[in-house]
């Protein structure tokens, strides 16, 4: 098993293939499915034609199996939360933002803290620990 997804509420297996499986609902109301990638860094979403995304416009991501809201309250409102099981069991918290083409990701293990992308700093600040 390489690095699957679960839900952190209902621990349902969202990867599926080569894709994380999330709901998402735009400000609107409006519904649609995203397939992201499961590599982290790589920020490819694939998705229907009729579900437009607007750069900038906050999308509130759920699972696909028990519908929880995946917001990271934890850490911060426009990030959302899964949880990833390395080939090693070993799970980690991973963080993607919720803003529409904000280029960001959290990998956390322990109090350890791994940044990915241009706007990974804009939630955290530069320290690499809680």
């Amino acid at each position: 098993m390489k690095n699957d997804y679960v839900c952190p509420f209902c621990k349902g297996h969202l990867k599926v293939k080569n894709s994380v499986i999330l709901s998402a609902r735009k400000p609107s109301g409006e519904r649609g499915l995203l397939l992201l990638s499961p590599e982290i860094g790589d920020y490819t979403v694939r998705k229907h034609r009729s579900f437009n995304l607007l750069d900038g416009e906050r999308t509130d991501l759920y699972c696909p199996i028990c519908h929880a809201n995946l917001m990271a309250q934890n850490y911060n409102d426009n990030l959302a939360r899964l949880i990833r099981i390395d080939e090693f069991g070993e799970e980690s918290d991973i963080l993607i933002s919720e803003i529409v083409g904000e280029r960001c990701t959290y990998v956390i293990h322990g109090k350890k803290v791994e940044k990915y992308g241009d706007d990974a700093t804009n939630y955290f600040g530069a320290g690499t620990e809680f």
